[in-house]
């Protein structure tokens, strides 16, 4: 029946013959490098089963394969480890430049799929963006927002000379955002009124004011048995607990990154949350993002960051014996929301220093304390933590600062330079497999239903 079939399709095909016995329109003569069309022929009686297995047109490999090429190229350090472990973990023998191209890929088709989610939530009406396009709407909404960096360097530019690459000539900023639903209960009155052991640790400030702001106090800290070893953070009273996170990563400016960070917390239904908390450091960027998309969002400046100046200012100065009651006194200050009074002391400070004169250096006592005063001064009415533990919000920004490391261990290195379009999808897939709510799942799915079997040609200009 099929050959009766093909039959009766070649009799009536209006198609003439040519010379050498092929079918071709008019009997045109073969032409091109291959003239046989014997095989074309027979492919248009029998089409592909690229739709029926998924696989796109520029595909070479199955779905299942090209998934597991792009995790391991976005999550392994780099495109030659991706190799090795797709080999040692998955037997898949496959060249990093292969698994380069297939990452940059699917990035750039993320990329081009959330500026089109981006592109329709622009179209919403504003009481629209304001509601929750879900049922389920989080107790605590939280957006974290912070930087990151990393090297852009076209292929055409020439090698960089050891100078050069000292200057940090090719270093960029990265933006990165934590969106985390969370959980707590509420309180009549400040469920944590001391400020944790944590923070008035000398051995455990110093080392956290040297890891977030490079600070570092003058003289030794006290030898005790107590501060000898670092002591665990233990869970304090009321803190929310965090349920699911999503994260967002991009090269774009600012005001780009902020769109999508209120894209993806409107998907989420934070924008419908009862508490809701915009937090991070004192970068002016941040807080351009919040008066544009979150300003509905109770504003709260990162507390270890705050505290990182406190110390500072306290340390400057002085030794480490006199210094420390004074620190320990403004830290439970500031773990109390009285700014206020922190404040006044560092002015009563500055005035027994006097103030920094021009270009004198940043680690002089009477700049340590100028910064310090004009952070607090600038960033006090976000300082308010008795309020904010009481509506069981968060006040540190550990989660970002966890997603930026997470991220930047990745695509953050001396010797690892990037294109812009291979940066931000690389950063796209990176965000992608560190959110909780696998966005990719859905992504692959539609991929697969999608493909038509027809390749695809870009044509000139």
């Amino acid at each position: 029946m099929l050959l009766a079939s093909v039959a009766d399709v070649g009799s009536r095909s209006p198609w003439k013959k040519s010379p050498d016995g092929s079918s071709r329109p008019n009997g045109e003569k073969p032409s091109g490098k291959n003239p046989t069309d014997n095989a074309s022929d027979v492919g248009r009686l029998f089409f592909p089963q690229s739709q029926a297995l998924g696989i796109a047109p520029d595909d070479t490999v199955s779905p299942q394969v090209l998934a597991k090429m792009v995790y391991a190229g976005a999550q392994s350090r780099s495109f030659r480890q991706a190799a090795q472990d797709l080999k040692h973990l998955a037997e898949l023998d496959v060249s990093e430049q292969r698994i380069a191209r297939a990452t940059k890929q699917i990035g750039q088709e993320r990329v081009a799929k959330r500026k089109a989610e981006e592109a329709a939530w622009e179209k919403l009406s504003l009481p629209e963006q304001q509601r929750s396009p879900r049922a389920q709407v989080p107790q605590v909404a939280c957006v974290e927002p912070d930087g990151g960096r990393i090297q852009i360097r076209n292929r055409n530019e020439p090698e960089l000379s050891t100078a050069e690459k000292r200057k940090g000539r090719f270093w960029r900023e990265t933006k990165v955002g934590c969106l985390l639903s969370m959980t707590s209960e509420t309180s009549p009155g400040d469920p944590c009124p001391t400020i944790p052991e944590i923070f008035v640790d000398p051995r455990r400030m110093g080392q956290i004011s040297r890891e977030i702001k490079g600070f570092s106090a003058v003289g030794e800290a006290p030898t005790s048995e107590e501060s000898a070893e670092p002591t665990a953070a233990a869970k304090r009273q009321g803190q929310p607990e965090p349920l699911l996170r999503s994260v967002v990563a991009t090269r774009e400016p600012i005001e780009a990154f902020g769109k999508q960070l209120a894209v993806a917390a409107w998907r989420r239904g934070f924008m419908a949350a009862s508490r809701k908390a915009f937090l991070g450091d004192g970068a002016e960027t941040n807080w351009s993002v919040w008066r544009r998309y979150f300003s509905h969002f109770t504003p709260i400046v990162d507390f270890v960051h705050g505290l990182c100046y406190v110390f500072a200012g306290a340390m400057a100065g002085r030794t480490m014996e006199k210094a420390w009651p004074i620190y320990c006194q403004w830290a439970q200050w500031l773990w109390s929301g009285q700014v206020e009074l922190v404040i006044a002391a560092l002015q009563e400070r500055q005035r027994e220093l006097g103030r920094p004169e021009k270009n004198e250096a940043e680690e002089s006592p009477r700049s340590k304390v100028a910064e310090a005063l004009c952070y607090l001064e600038n960033q006090g009415s976000r300082m308010r933590y008795d309020e904010y533990r009481q509506a069981g919000l968060p006040i540190t920004s550990s989660h970002i600062e966890s997603t930026i490391k997470q991220i930047n261990r990745r695509v953050k290195g001396t010797e690892k330079f990037w294109s812009r379009g291979g940066a931000d999808a690389l950063l796209q897939l990176a965000a992608d497999y560190l959110s909780d709510t696998q966005p990719l799942t859905t992504f692959w799915r539609d991929r697969m239903s999608q493909a038509t079997g027809q390749r695809h040609y870009q044509t000139s200009g």
